[in-house]
């Protein structure tokens, strides 16, 4: 849940400064996770991994929903993710902000540097996913991780690619997954 309401406030964020800014680019940050579990959709579906403001993030299908907790090592899996989200969710706020105090002085230079750390920040945060996901030992827990890091991916400072429909589902499944 903490997930979904730090994205939601970010967004929330964006909306009241009324800015539409997107990144060029964010490096390697079009990679999907390698291996089966990864979703179909690709977030590098746009040149620059950024969907044009007013059209819908990428939608991925996530599957049947889980009905148990995941076994094996889901309660270190799930804590590690837990951080890695907080520290993430964090990140980009921060970094958003900045993008945006950027654009309200027309600062073009601190702009691209904020924009930068936004992608930087992103792709760390995707990288802990997809690792994570790679050492879980639950099939559920794997698959479900490696979606919430192609989401993360697909996410630049425009609003349009933060799917919050996706990423809430992406989190009950957590929450159904992981151990409290």
């Amino acid at each position: 849940m903490r997930l979904r309401r730090l994205l939601v406030v970010s967004v929330a964020l964006f909306l009241v400064a009324g800015c539409s800014a997107d990144v060029e680019g964010r490096g390697d940050a079009s990679a999907t996770p390698g291996g089966s579990a990864a979703p179909s959709s690709s977030p590098g579906a746009t040149p620059s991994g950024a969907a044009p403001l007013g059209t819908a993030a990428p939608k991925i299908s996530l599957g049947p929903e889980p009905t148990a907790k995941a076994g094996g090592n889901a309660t270190q899996i799930c804590a590690d993710v837990l951080k890695a989200s907080e520290t993430g969710t964090t990140a980009f706020v921060q970094q958003l902000t900045a993008v945006l105090e950027a654009q309200g002085k027309n600062d073009k230079t601190a702009e691209a540097a904020a924009e930068k750390k936004l992608g930087t920040t992103l792709d760390t945060w995707a990288a802990d996913l997809r690792k994570a996901s790679t050492t879980a030992t639950d099939a559920q827990l794997k698959t479900t991780l490696s979606q919430l890091a192609v989401q993360v991916d697909s996410m630049t400072s425009n609003v349009a690619t933060i799917d919050d429909a996706t990423l809430g589902a992406i989190q009950d499944r957590l929450d159904t997954l992981c151990p409290n």
